[in-house]
């Protein structure tokens, strides 16, 4: 991959695990060499051949899908494709395995096979604590929240681009907003429009500070909270900005849940992440990015029709995505008028 913009340098950080993942199931699992004989294979049938996490599983077939190792079923199992075949299973006359057991025992590599066997998330970067844990600590929480910030500066205004064609709200909730960065670029965009980000009590200082930097204390507001709780009434959006891949469907339903209680009607809700595509068959940048979100948290990235499974039985309608920049998208659901 050629560097040409910021959009590259994202997605070159963004798939720093998903090569340990490669190695750790060529060389530890045999994956190609089992999966041969069968005819296909789901993520739950992968999850029991090999005793590993279901939802590793599921992350590693999209992963290797998009490299085109894998290829995707009409019933969305999996098996072999051509390069698989005749480079990574037993027998064949060129056998890159042994090439990438050269590299098999990278403390990386190891971490990886410990997550696929267990499903717990490794320690955050490799230091102690797992990153909520961690969150509660002033100096990692000002480190995790310069680093959005970062990426944010970057991906926030095509996300402003994409929320002005769906409709200008008045009052935009950022949850779990961090220093603020996609507050401040809406209300830019969008005038006449204020905003409030709803964050740990360990982030709120840095997020103050950041707004302020920008001269938008006047319209962003700073809500020191748990996403998990109720949320505030009196907002028409509520936005998710790559939040929702820390977590499993079940604390994204309640997430859901808990905004679409606070919505009004015709309220709207936006998840802004990286998103597979309908088949999950990549695209590759996406299913790399999934990879890393599998290992360091308990959640991964997610197609529209797992999150539309989420998100109707709750009650909200219309539910679509927009493309945004560097392979982000955003999901918009609306709660009935």
């Amino acid at each position: 991959m050629r560097i040409l913009g910021p959009g590259d340098i994202v997605g070159l950080v963004n798939s720093t695990y998903a090569a340990d993942l490669f190695v750790a199931v060529v060389t530890e699992f045999d994956l190609f060499t089992r999966l041969a004989e069968r005819e296909s294979a789901t993520a739950r049938q992968l999850s029991e051949l090999l005793e590993i996490d279901e939802r590793a599983a599921d992350v590693t077939l999209t992963y290797l899908v998009a490299l085109g190792l894998l290829r995707r079923l009409p019933d969305g199992a999996v098996q072999p494709a051509e390069p698989a075949t005749r480079y990574l299973k037993a027998g064949a006359s060129v056998d890159l395995r042994h090439y990438a057991g050269s590299v098999s025992n990278r403390p990386g590599v190891r971490e990886v096979v410990q997550v696929l066997r267990t499903g717990r998330p490794a320690p955050w970067e490799g230091e102690g604590g797992d990153w909520l844990d961690r969150m509660a600590e002033n100096d990692f929480a000002d480190t995790f929240s310069a680093a959005m910030n970062a990426r944010g500066v970057y991906l926030s205004p095509a996300l402003a681009e994409a929320l002005g064609e769906i409709g200008r709200p008045d009052k935009i909730l950022d949850i779990g907003g961090s220093s603020g960065v996609y507050a401040c670029s809406l209300v830019e965009a969008l005038p006449g429009t204020s905003a409030a980000v709803l964050d740990l009590p360990s982030v709120v200082d840095v997020s103050r500070e950041s707004i302020a930097a920008r001269g938008l204390s006047d319209r962003v507001d700073v809500i020191a909270g748990d996403m998990f709780g109720d949320l505030p009434p009196g907002f028409d959006l509520h936005l998710y900005s790559n939040v929702w891949h820390d977590w499993d469907p079940r604390a994204i339903a309640k997430l859901a849940a808990a905004s679409f209680a606070a919505l009004p009607p015709g309220g709207v809700l936006v998840d802004h992440d990286m998103h597979l595509d309908d088949t999950k068959s990549g695209p590759l940048r996406q299913a790399e990015f999934s990879v890393r979100m599998m290992l360091m948290t308990t959640g991964k990235c997610y197609s529209t029709p797992e999150l539309a499974e989420i998100l109707v039985p709750i009650g909200f309608e219309d539910v679509h995505l927009r493309p945004t920049t560097a392979g982000y998208s955003v999901v918009v659901a609306r709660k009935p008028a």
